[in-house]
């Protein structure tokens, strides 16, 4: 049966040796989960749940929010400040979203950081677009 291919592909893996081999291949790419900026520590948090691939974005500011993770203009100002310890394997492949910053002329942009080939900067995104596995929120601990 299926169970028993997965078991015994797990045994002769765990048996040959290759856990942390199969371990560290399965986490490849994936972004860190803490992140100390500019000496505050930071929980870097994903808003999607089980196989979603995107989701609208008052889905992820509630969803942020329940987190504790709805983080507003200090914090961002904060990161573009210290973005020299922002790690180096994140350019790129991360942005930062700051659901609790919205753009001062239309409350359905929030401010992102993202990296744009130079720097880490700040820009707006629509609330009304898909947002994915790349843009995450932060919970300062």
């Amino acid at each position: 049966s299926y169970l028993c291919s997965i078991a015994s592909c797990l045994y002769i893996t765990f048996c040959q040796g290759n856990v942390r081999q199969f371990a560290k291949k399965m986490l490849e790419g994936a972004p860190p989960t803490t992140l100390t900026i500019g000496g505050r520590v930071y929980d870097l948090l994903s808003f999607l749940r089980g196989d979603e691939k995107s989701v609208r974005g008052q889905v992820m500011v509630k969803r942020a929010k329940k987190m504790k993770a709805h983080s507003g203009k200090d914090e961002c100002e904060h990161f573009l400040k210290h973005q020299g310890d922002i790690p180096e394997e994140l350019r790129g492949k991360v942005v930062f979203v700051f659901t609790g910053w919205s753009h001062p002329d239309d409350s359905g942009n929030v401010a992102c950081v993202y990296w744009d080939g130079v720097c880490w900067i700040q820009d707006w995104n629509w609330l009304d677009d898909d947002w994915f596995s790349r843009d995450r929120v932060l919970r300062r601990k």
